[in-house]
């Protein structure tokens, strides 16, 4: 087949009603020139059964091993995408009609852009839209009154973790994703954004809501739990060493608080009180928060039996 303009990657865990909806939102929109990479390292006989009912030549069926992590999962959705343009897509989310005919034209208008993105809705379980939520992370994530236009440099919208990576769009070849270090893993979101801002190239904001996130209840090990602040903490502390990012340390030193906070709290329901208590100690000095300060009174006073409901 032909080279599509846009490789649409999927990674997938054991959700196969969600990615069935997810797929089918792809195939719905009113952009053609795509492909979708859909890459599996949950049970393989989910997607056996969805590539027997959702049959189109544009979609591509992966298989990795179960153990494969997060990262890998992804990388291997990459390495076989053929497009000038990638787009990422969570299982449990869904794109509106015109994500991908909203997206792609500013990239193609100029050469130098290199990322072009949207807001997006948060859902219910059920897919109903909540708008107090939906707006609410919109503030908390700086995209509320944001112009609608390019801007360049784009070290900002990296520090405030303005971009949804799965409501953008960028251009393959600006940077290698394969050098993504390990420890960074599960925040490879972060890191992408600011891997395209260190290009000096634009990135393009598209004031509408193009992406349904769906906010449910995890299912993360105590490990994966941690794993998520953890290699947060290590991108940003890598940010604020930046000459680059030098304007939005503030921004920077905030986030990383509220990272401490979570690490601090995962490590307190496992028990762990020293290592919460440098991570709470942490939170409070770059941000005190009545959070942080319970937090760090619980794991001097609180049961074990209290700790695990935190």
């Amino acid at each position: 087949m032909p080279e599509p303009l846009v490789s649409v990657l999927l990674p997938t865990h054991n959700r196969p009603v969600w990615l069935a909806e997810a797929i089918r939102s792809v195939l719905a929109g009113d952009f053609i020139d795509f492909e979708v990479v859909v890459s599996n390292n949950g049970r393989p006989e989910h997607t056996r059964e969805l590539a027997g009912v959702i049959r189109d030549d544009r979609i591509r069926w992966l298989e990795q091993d179960p153990d494969t992590g997060i990262l890998r999962n992804f990388l291997a959705a990459l390495e076989r995408a053929r497009g000038q343009y990638i787009a990422v897509l969570h299982d449990d989310d869904r794109w509106a009609p015109n994500m991908l005919s909203a997206l792609v034209p500013p990239l193609r208008r100029r050469a130098d852009a290199v990322l072009s993105f949207a807001d997006h809705f948060r859902t219910d379980p059920d897919g109903r839209v909540d708008l107090p939520a939906t707006n609410r992370n919109s503030r908390r994530w700086g995209r509320t009154g944001l112009a609608q236009d390019y801007h360049q440099p784009f070290f900002q919208l990296a520090a405030r973790q303005s971009v949804p990576i799965t409501a953008c769009v960028f251009r393959r070849d600006a940077l290698s994703l394969t050098a993504l270090p390990e420890s960074l893993a599960t925040c490879y979101d972060i890191w992408l954004c600011y891997g395209l801002a260190c290009t000096g190239g634009a990135a393009y904001y598209h004031d509408e809501r193009l992406l349904y996130s769906r906010r449910h209840p995890g299912q993360h090990s105590a490990s994966a739990e941690l794993a998520g602040p953890s290699s947060a903490i290590a991108l940003r502390v890598r940010m604020l060493e930046d000459q680059r990012m030098r304007a939005y340390a503030g921004v920077l030193r905030e986030r990383l608080a509220r990272d401490h906070l979570t690490a601090g709290a995962a490590l307190l329901r496992r028990g762990a009180r020293q290592r919460a208590r440098e991570h709470l100690v942490n939170s409070t000095r770059m941000q005190p928060s009545w959070k942080a300060t319970a937090g760090l009174a619980a794991s001097w006073l609180a049961p074990t039996a209290v700790l695990t409901r935190i």
